[in-house]
């Protein structure tokens, strides 16, 4: 049985996500309709497969709306909630969504 010290938290998850996610290349080309960061992105085509919700992103905005927060905020440090359509339409979604 691993020792408490091997185990990994889900905070430590999520950092660790942070910092892979943190170093993704954009090959976009610059345009003022740019909304959203890559890592932004990522973390939000993360958060839908991790929660195993296709309308995930949809609820927290519901939530975000109706409450003023959002678990897609507290858990992935998500800075801004892309649509689900948006996050299937990103070049990783065509291949894994």
């Amino acid at each position: 049985m691993p020792s408490d010290t091997n185990k990994l938290t889900f905070d430590m998850f999520v950092a660790k996500i942070h910092s892979i996610f943190d170093n993704l290349p954009d090959y976009r080309k610059f345009s003022p309709n740019l909304k959203y960061s890559i890592k932004n992105a990522a973390l939000c085509a993360f958060a839908m497969f991790f929660n195993q919700s296709p309308s995930f992103l949809s609820h927290q905005r519901a939530m975000q709306q109706a409450h003023g927060h959002n678990n897609a905020q507290i858990l992935f440090g998500i800075t801004k909630i892309m649509s689900d359509n948006q996050t299937r339409n990103l070049p990783v979604c065509n291949v894994f969504c």
